[in-house]
């Protein structure tokens, strides 16, 4: 979470494609007061794309709150007012923050945490708000507009919210309520997390290690293009969040004026590589494969790459697809779209052994 006094917009970055479709559909809601859900995994800045919606809004001048699910983090003056009355129950701490973020923007963290009572209470101001707005479009008289004051409690608040990628989940079995998802979902923002904004990572690392760099009082280190590359090739499971963290211990452990490969790797957490086949595309399970074998040559001389690796490929695939076909060379050739000969050499280069379909002799021995 940004600290109160920095601008929610300068650690914005956008120069993926993905990010641009945020921030198009940030202008776009910012310019209304409904009610806005922010989707995305944990640590991609859900946060910081609800202040910056708030700040670009009508509300900017406005207050900006941010509270957990319990509502247990409402401004200290409010909560101390409502203890001093006996107030303590979830929704009333929800009406709470409402009243708290009055002319501004109220943000509700994971909305899939809200116990059902706050839900309601969401849902009921909003739903109060908007037959307000309707009902003073239609210029009531001051008798009808009292009426209405004493019905409900109005709250004049932009409500936004976050969920994870299985808010619909949620919905299906009943933890969030379909009625106040679908005052929300018309106008949802996805948040990408950093693994498909690669574009973004060089910039996003460079704003944080400026700003951490000031705010221990030195100057900004550079970072090398190796140091980047480094970066880049890691899978950031903690997204933005990780970013940050690993640019605080860069700035703090790294004395020098310039940031090399071998810093990043001293900090960036090691990553276990394998990942089930089923999980992976051919093209990718064999260059996972070809990566660790680079790795253990490394050094030493090798000269027949090519032909190695297709000797790999080939063999096994021969076997399954002989197998496949009961030893059949005829219908294993026209399954691999080779001609016969050419596999039956092949067959014998690599050593193949090939399974001689039994004759009538063979099945008279077997008792067939």
């Amino acid at each position: 979470m940004l600290r109160p006094h920095l601008k929610a917009n300068d650690f914005l970055v956008a120069e993926s494609a993905a990010m641009r479709a945020v921030i198009l559909a940030v202008d776009e809601h910012a310019r209304g007061e409904a009610p806005v859900l922010i989707c995305g995994e944990h640590g991609t800045g859900r946060e910081l794309v609800a202040r910056v919606l708030h700040q670009r809004g009508p509300r900017g001048r406005g207050t900006f709150i941010a509270v957990r699910p319990t509502f247990e983090d409402v401004p200290v003056p409010a909560a101390a007012a409502a203890r001093e009355r006996g107030e303590d129950s979830t929704c009333e701490r929800a009406r709470r923050a409402l009243r708290a973020a009055a002319g501004g923007t109220l943000l509700v963290k994971d909305v899939s945490d809200l116990s059902a009572a706050s839900q309601r209470t969401l849902r009921r101001a909003i739903r109060d708000r908007d037959r307000a707005a309707a009902a003073g479009a239609g210029a009531p008289s001051p008798g009808e507009r009292e009426r209405e004051r004493d019905a409900a409690e109005i709250f004049d608040v932009q409500l936004v919210a976050t969920a994870d990628l299985d808010l619909e989940r949620a919905v299906d079995a009943s933890i969030v309520s379909r009625e106040l998802y679908e005052l929300f979902r018309p106008r949802r923002i996805e948040v990408p997390p950093l693994r498909d904004r690669a574009d973004d990572l060089p910039a996003l690392f460079e704003r944080w290690i400026k700003h951490y760099a000031a705010e221990i009082g030195r100057a900004m280190p550079t970072v090398s293009r190796r140091a980047v590359a480094r970066l880049a090739e890691y899978p950031w499971p903690g997204n933005v969040a990780e970013l940050k963290s690993i640019a605080r211990r860069l700035v703090v452990r790294v004395a020098r004026a310039r940031i090399e490969a071998g810093d990043v790797d001293e900090v960036l957490p090691i990553v276990a590589t394998r990942v089930p086949l089923e999980d992976l595309a051919f093209e990718e399970m064999v260059k996972s494969k070809l990566a660790g074998l680079l790795a253990r040559i490394d050094g030493y001389p090798v000269h027949d790459l090519y032909d190695k690796v297709l000797e790999r490929v080939e063999r096994p695939l021969f076997d399954l697809v002989l197998a496949h076909t009961g030893g059949n060379q005829l219908k294993a050739a026209e399954i691999l779209g080779l001609n016969r000969n050419t596999l039956r050499k092949k067959l014998a280069d690599l050593g193949v052994p090939t399974r001689r379909r039994a004759g009538r002799e063979d099945r008279a021995l077997d008792g067939e």
